[in-house]
């Protein structure tokens, strides 16, 4: 009979928030400097991927402008080529991430 106990320790890959594909367009920025075009194709309260031509590097910190939002420090988490993971160092409200998730939906 399998166990309906729950998991104490959730696989590696297990997400703290749901995670929805998006289709939309941001605007970051390291401390100081100018700011460069991202097109976004996830979100979730705690983070975000992004496709953008300018190099970044795991750990830097920036500053991204989502639509509606003011400007959410985040820190590069993942890179693979022109495509970067990057975690929100303020996670979003869970109810914030919904409406842009519907918003932005693909």
């Amino acid at each position: 009979m399998p166990s309906t106990a729950p998991t104490l320790n959730p696989p590696a890959n297990a997400r703290r928030a749901r995670r929805a594909s998006v289709d939309g367009r941001a605007r970051f920025r390291e401390a100081g400097q100018n700011p460069f075009d991202a097109e976004l194709y996830d979100l979730s309260s705690t983070g975000f991927r992004m496709f953008t031509y300018s190099r970044q590097a795991i750990g830097k910190r920036i500053w991204v402008s989502l639509p509606g939002l003011e400007p959410r420090e985040a820190i590069v988490r993942r890179a693979e080529g022109c495509s970067y993971g990057c975690e929100f160092v303020e996670p979003l409200h869970p109810s914030v991430a919904s409406h842009l998730q519907a918003k932005l939906g693909a």
